[in-house]
């Protein structure tokens, strides 16, 4: 067999075992990573009832806020699609269209705030040591990294 055809066949396998490696990883929808990390949140801070109640409730929050923000942005592709298929960019269309993101985005934090406000103040101070300390890990991590 020739070198090219042991690379084309090389090649092809490779293609062939990647996809069918990726076609059978776990995908998890957005519920179900919320669930999850509601299960891991709550396993790391030992939450009791109430707690779970309130980290329920952020959960809500933030799925109702993703998924009307998805909807949203769909219809902002169109509409940014369509702008950049003109010759010359509309400006006044575009600074309303981030006007309009930004109103959204501020419609929807108070009752996001408001969530994980009810969630965090019924910690115990020992708990929100550890959220502090992930976040400040979390930052830190960040930081190295660019």
């Amino acid at each position: 067999m020739k070198k090219r055809s042991k690379i084309i066949i090389a090649a092809v396998s490779s293609i062939v075992l990647i996809s069918g490696l990726a076609a059978c990883g776990h995908h998890r929808s957005p519920e179900e990573r919320a669930d999850y990390m509601m299960e891991k949140i709550s396993d790391k801070l030992d939450l009791t009832a109430p707690q779970l109640s309130q980290l329920e409730q952020l959960k809500n929050e933030l799925m109702n806020a993703r998924q009307s923000m998805r909807t949203e942005r769909d219809t902002l592709h169109n509409e940014v699609n369509e702008l950049l298929s003109q010759p010359t960019l509309d400006q006044e269309r575009t600074l309303k269209l981030v006007r309009d993101q930004t109103e959204s985005i501020n419609q929807k934090a108070p009752q996001i705030i408001t969530a994980f406000a009810g969630f965090y103040d019924s910690l115990t101070p020992e708990q929100q040591a550890v959220i502090l300390d992930k976040v400040q890990k979390h930052k830190e991590h960040r930081h190295h990294w660019r």
